[in-house]
């Protein structure tokens, strides 16, 4: 997971970001998606940016930090993961990396609200992780 996010934060540009990923169980997935999107049911995964702000707020100064840049937090529920794993034949370490980068998307600015936005993700989230599957090399 942790190989995959990096490449991909290198791809887009990234040299340095702090993301925290927590895994969690479909009760309180359900309970975010509920309180931040108003969908009451459980989702895979989950992403809030720490770089956004709304209408009227002080932006945070980056210049102060000293190495790290915060740009968010990622929530994936295991239960779902391993749901969707075994439907689509892979393992539960490769279907957390998928949505791991997938959440990393969702923070640098891509959308999956539309069928274009959505295939666009799949397909570049599919092609980093299978990047960075062990034996290959990433450069």
């Amino acid at each position: 997971m942790r190989r995959a996010i990096r490449l991909l934060l290198r791809q887009e540009g990234w040299s340095r970001g702090d993301i925290s990923i927590v895994l969690t169980d479909d009760e309180q997935i359900r309970a975010l998606n509920r309180t931040y999107r108003g969908k009451d049911e459980p989702t895979d995964v989950l992403s809030f940016s720490l770089r956004e702000t709304s209408a009227g707020e002080a932006r945070l100064d980056t210049s102060v930090l000293a190495d790290e840049l915060p740009l968010g937090e990622i929530y994936i529920s295991v239960p779902t993961a391993l749901r969707q794993a075994q439907a689509g034949g892979r393992s539960l370490e490769e279907e957390v990396a998928l949505l791991a980068v997938h959440g990393v998307m969702h923070l640098l600015g891509y959308e999956d609200e539309t069928e274009e936005g959505y295939q666009q993700m799949h397909r570049r989230g599919w092609e980093v992780v299978q990047a960075t599957r062990p034996g290959r090399d990433t450069g």
